[in-house]
């Protein structure tokens, strides 16, 4: 389909040339028929190529005047919609990010849940391990209120420090190991023995938690699940593999938005999460095949601080 603008620009040189041969034959016909002498045609087709300039010129002026003022017109709706719209989507972005720590929330409430069961049915050993489990589990709770609060008030949170992001990988794992759709499944963490990043562990803490728990469901909870993290010269990389039932190729496009889910009964926060907590690091996620049968979801984190690409 040929653009407007190109008709409109065609149509107006056709326009301008049919009138300018018409003008040049025309005129060209009257000078000859009023002219005595040679002196005289040429004075007179001089005036005419004068005019013709002239009317030209200010025809140009006028046309090119009109066209940069709706050009400035067009470009000020431009810039008023794009404003309406970035506001609009702040709006939307604040409910679904609180229906995003909500959603994390959850899953902490759940890993409590498991703790205070393993602890009834405990030893008075175990059950001090559990109670320190179950201390941590409603500490990250609390600081996920505090990450919503701070969200609100401030935007992207900035208490980034030095850490061992292959610990904080193997502590998230061994906190939200009591969770119901975990507790049958065989996890395993492999990978580098320390890796040195600055980064917000709680963050790193949700995106962990979140696809360990997205693998657990897709095994039905008797799966397999690898936590494999590295680090290369710029970035780290957190992989969790499962030998679940995988992500179909035409599912991967629009799995990390909000409210998708590949299980009927999912929700879609807890990946939209993931995205949003890689990108609030600097980092990104994807998905792909994993070499155990089922999916393999990659993050990518910067070792150094670099600049949010969304709010977190």
């Amino acid at each position: 389909m040929i653009p407007k603008s190109t008709i409109y620009s065609l149509g107006l040189v056709l326009a301008y040339g049919a009138v300018a041969t018409a003008y040049i034959v025309v005129s060209s016909s009257m000078a000859a028929s009023h002219s005595a002498s040679v002196e005289e045609l040429q004075r007179i087709e001089t005036l005419k190529g004068i005019l013709y300039v002239a009317v030209t010129t200010l025809a140009v002026f006028l046309g090119g005047l009109y066209a940069m003022r709706r050009t400035d017109r067009d470009a000020a709706e431009l810039v008023r919609r794009e404003r309406a719209i970035v506001a609009n989507e702040g709006r939307v972005y604040s409910g679904v990010m609180a229906a995003s720590v909500a959603h994390d929330a959850n899953n902490v409430l759940f890993a409590v849940l498991g703790e205070l069961e393993q602890l009834a049915r405990s030893t008075d050993v175990a059950a001090s391990r559990s109670f320190e489990q179950l201390r941590q589990s409603v500490g990250r709770l609390v600081a996920l209120n505090r990450r919503l609060l701070n969200t609100a008030r401030q935007g992207v949170p900035k208490d980034r420090h030095p850490v061992d992001l292959a610990r904080v990988v193997r502590d998230c794992v061994a906190e939200i190991r009591s969770h119901t759709w975990l507790r049958t499944c065989r996890i395993v963490c492999r990978g580098d023995e320390r890796i040195a990043i600055e980064t917000q562990p709680l963050l790193v803490h949700l995106i962990v938690s979140n696809l360990v728990l997205n693998a657990g469901e897709a095994t039905q909870g008797r799966g397999a699940i690898e936590v494999r993290a590295s680090a290369g010269e710029k970035e780290a990389t957190i992989e969790v593999h499962d030998n679940g039932p995988g992500v179909p190729p035409e599912r991967r496009a629009g799995l990390f938005e909000s409210l998708q889910s590949t299980r009927p009964s999912g929700s879609g926060l807890g990946l939209f999460s993931v995205r949003a907590c890689s990108q609030g690091l600097g980092g990104a996620v994807e998905v792909g095949d994993s070499d155990l049968g089922g999916a393999l979801f990659r993050v990518r984190l910067p070792l150094q601080p670099v600049a949010a690409a969304v709010p977190v």
